[in-house]
């Protein structure tokens, strides 16, 4: 880490909700980073918590030459949120089926 430099405060990803617009969140929070990609990447077990800092530390760090072989692979792991979270459209669409009840 730079010296003088101050870990901004994180959102917390705990494995739920839409991982894009985590990432997309994290970035924005590290705009003071520049390209510097190797603080960026090191920055990143710090915002996470849960299922993903699980997932996250059983990784083979490695194999992460860049940020966006993190980033790839945490949408990999991730991205079945965002497939199975219903939008508002998909709620208000919704309709009791004949065999339930009031």
């Amino acid at each position: 880490m730079p010296i003088g430099y101050k870990r901004p405060k994180f959102d917390i990803f705990d494995g739920m909700g839409d991982p894009h617009a985590y990432l997309r969140a994290y970035c924005y929070k590290l705009v003071g980073v520049g390209r510097n990609e190797k603080l960026i990447m090191k920055l990143f077990i710090w915002s996470l918590t849960g299922e993903a800092l699980y997932w996250y530390t059983r990784q083979d760090t490695r194999n992460w030459r860049e940020w966006k072989d993190i980033a790839e692979d945490f949408m990999n792991r991730f991205r079945f949120n965002k497939e199975i979270t219903p939008d508002r459209f998909a709620l208000v669409n919704l309709q009791k089926k004949p065999s339930e009840s009031s």
